[in-house]
């Protein structure tokens, strides 16, 4: 059996896409374990997580997401900036557009101009109550330490549950302290894991480990929004922000609680799989 699909990224965070608009393309049993095989780097195409295209009696599209591991995520944020590119490009929907997700229904603009297709996300409002994140405690300002080493974090949820730890330094390996954070008893769902340094005119870098994916990313939407959102709460940057991932620029405006998201989408290559080919289980 052949099937179609889109390689896409956003600022490098790399996406498989299948197109089940006009009807089911993965049965739905089975969409965990082709995620896995289709996103694995050596004998799948390879890919961050894998996106479904889906029709919705809610909006004018549904989008799904799965990690790498198989997992279904509620959202993401370069995730859904590529979906939202396939789907204008594609015809399904206009260049306002209501999206159906795990996380609620989101509002997009696709623009295109000579450097590429941009999408804003109305990403809605950054929630910081421990049972929103969710979180068995307070995590704002929470101290973790491995090894001798402290850090302070914070944490929200921009669509799914960020913690963020803010530092002078990112030239050090963060998966050792982002995996002991991500386990942590304390996030019974788990987390996603930021370290950011801020640095002059409202620009952040920072890195990101991803939950689901169980490795740092070069990008990371929701990440961003969230580490925006933070240091604004903090006041160490305005309600404009310039987030520098490891895959590019992410634009963060954050206005009367509502935090946008405006980055860019890169549609690779489309292509066909030969399932019969595809390597289940490695």
């Amino acid at each position: 059996m052949r099937i179609a699909f889109t390689k896409m990224h956003g600022n490098g965070n790399d996406f498989i896409l299948i197109d089940e608009f006009n009807g089911v393309v993965v049965r739905e049993e089975d969409k965990p374990r082709f995620v896995r095989a289709v996103c694995h780097r050596n004998f799948g195409v390879g890919a961050d997580g894998a996106l479904f295209v889906q029709p919705s009696d809610k909006a004018d599209v549904r989008f799904r997401y799965f990690n790498s591991d198989g997992s279904e995520a509620e959202m993401c944020g370069n995730g859904i900036r590529c979906f939202s590119r396939y789907v204008v490009e594609e015809g399904y929907a206009g260049e306002r557009l209501k999206v159906e997700t795990l996380a609620g229904i989101l509002e997009l603009e696709v623009t295109r101009n000579d450097d590429g297709w941009w999408v804003k996300v109305d990403i809605g409002k950054p929630k910081f109550k421990k049972e929103e994140i969710p979180a068995t405690a307070d995590v704002w300002g929470y101290e973790f330490e491995h090894e001798g080493k402290k850090l302070r974090v914070y944490a929200a949820n921009t669509g799914v549950p960020h913690v963020v730890a803010f530092v002078d330094d990112l030239d050090f390996d963060i998966i050792p302290m982002a995996r002991k954070i991500r386990y942590a008893e304390i996030f019974p769902e788990g987390t996603n894991v930021n370290f950011a340094k801020v640095e002059g005119g409202n620009i952040i870098r920072i890195r990101t480990y991803e939950r689901g994916v169980e490795d740092e990313t070069l990008s990371c939407g929701t990440g961003s929004v969230a580490v925006a959102a933070i240091a604004n709460k903090l006041g160490l940057v305005g309600n404009t922000v310039n987030v520098v991932t490891k895959g590019g620029l992410l634009k963060i405006d954050l206005t009367e609680g509502t935090a946008y998201m405006t980055g860019g989408a890169n549609r690779v290559f489309d292509g066909i799989l030969r399932l019969n080919e595809l390597k289940y289980e490695v």
